[in-house]
C-alpha cells in the first residue's frame, strides 16, 4: 500500500460531522497518496457491551458511499487491536500497515486499549513521526452538535426531515424487493415490499412521503414503515407505493428515501378503507399530483 491520508472514526452514519472529517482527509492527500478510511470489522460496542447501537447505514451502504467519495476502505479486526496501547496502534496499524502520512479525525476521537488515546496524544505522536493531522470541530445545527445518537432519536420520533438535515441527505432503506400479500396490486396500488435490514434503526412506525431513484429517474412514493396492523403480519418492513410506476421490481435492490412523516400507522376495518387512506396520503404528500 502506498502512502496514505487516513480518515479515522466509526462513520456509522456518514452525517455532516463525519463528512467534515472525510473532506479533511481528501484535502490532506497529496499527489499520489491513497485516500483511505479505516473501519473495524465489527462496531466496538458489539464486543465491549454485547450489542452495537442501531445502524443508520448498512455496511454495504457505508462502503459504497465511501468509495463513491474516492476512498479505499481498509477493514481491521477490532478483536486484534482492542488491547493495543495507543502508541502501538499508531505504530503498527496507522504507520506500518496503512503508511499514513496524514490523518484526520473528529474532536472526540479515541483510540487504543480502553480508549486511552485522545486527540492530544495523537497530536504528539503525529509530530514525532512527521504525520500531518487535522482535527475537525463539532458541526452544530440548531445549537446542538450533529451526532449519530441525535439522528437515531429523530428517526425514532418520526422526524425524518430533521434526520435528513443532520445526515445531509434523507435517511434510506436499501434492500431487495420481496413478495408481500399483493393486495395493493389487486386494488390499483401496487407496492414494493422490503424487509428492514438487520440491526438498522427502526424509524417511528407510520406513513412517510418518500422517493427513490430508478435508472436515473426520481419517483415519488408513499412508504409505510411497520407491521401493517390491518393484515396478519407482525414482521416489520417497508412497503412503498411508487407513483407513476407499475413495473415488476421483485428481486431488484432498491433504496427508498424517507422525506417526511405523514401519519402514524393504524388499523383499518377493511382493505378498501386502507386504500381510501392511501389516496388521502397521496393528496397530503403531493397535492398537485393527486387526482
Amino acid at each position: 500500500m502506498r502512502e496514505s491520508s487516513v480518515a479515522l472514526g466509526s462513520f456509522d452514519g456518514l452525517h455532516l460531522g463525519h463528512q467534515s472529517v472525510l473532506q479533511s482527509a481528501l484535502s490532506l492527500a497529496g499527489d499520489g497518496m491513497e485516500k483511505c478510511v479505516l473501519l473495524f470489522d465489527v462496531h466496538p460496542q458489539q464486543l465491549l457491551r454485547g450489542a452495537p447501537p442501531p445502524l443508520l447505514l448498512t455496511d454495504l451502504q457505508r462502503k459504497t458511499r465511501l468509495r463513491e467519495m474516492g476512498f479505499t476502505v481498509q477493514t481491521v479486526s477490532f478483536a486484534a487491536v482492542r488491547d493495543m496501547e495507543p502508541q502501538t496502534f499508531f505504530d503498527r496499524v496507522l504507520c506500518e500497515q496503512l503508511h499514513a502520512r496524514a490523518l484526520s479525525c473528529g474532536y472526540n476521537y479515541r483510540f487504543g486499549r480502553g480508549g486511552a488515546g485522545d486527540v492530544a496524544l495523537l497530536r504528539q505522536l503525529c509530530r514525532r513521526h512527521g504525520v500531518r493531522l487535522q482535527v475537525s470541530d463539532p458541526v452544530f445545527m440548531d445549537g446542538e452538535p450533529v451526532s449519530s445518537t441525535r439522528i437515531r432519536r429523530a428517526l425514532e420520533a418520526g422526524d425524518a426531515a430533521l434526520a435528513a438535515q443532520l445526515l445531509g441527505r434523507p435517511f434510506s432503506i436499501a434492500g431487495e424487493v420481496i413478495h408481500g400479500h399483493e393486495n395493493g396490486r389487486l386494488l390499483g396500488f401496487p407496492t414494493a415490499n422490503q424487509a428492514l435490514p438487520r440491526g438498522l434503526v427502526k424509524p417511528r412506525y407510520g406513513v412517510y412521503a418518500s422517493h427513490l431513484l430508478l435508472e436515473g429517474r426520481r419517483y415519488d412514493g408513499i412508504t409505510n414503515i411497520g407491521v401493517r396492523p390491518t393484515l396478519p403480519d407482525d414482521t416489520p418492513g417497508a412497503e412503498t407505493h411508487i407513483l407513476g410506476l407499475d413495473a415488476d421490481l421483485y428481486g431488484q435492490r432498491i433504496e427508498v428515501y424517507l422525506d417526511f412523516f405523514l401519519r402514524p400507522e393504524r388499523r383499518f376495518e377493511s382493505l378498501a378503507a386502507v386504500f381510501d387512506q392511501v389516496r388521502q396520503d397521496i393528496q397530503s404528500a403531493y397535492p398537485t399530483r393527486a387526482g
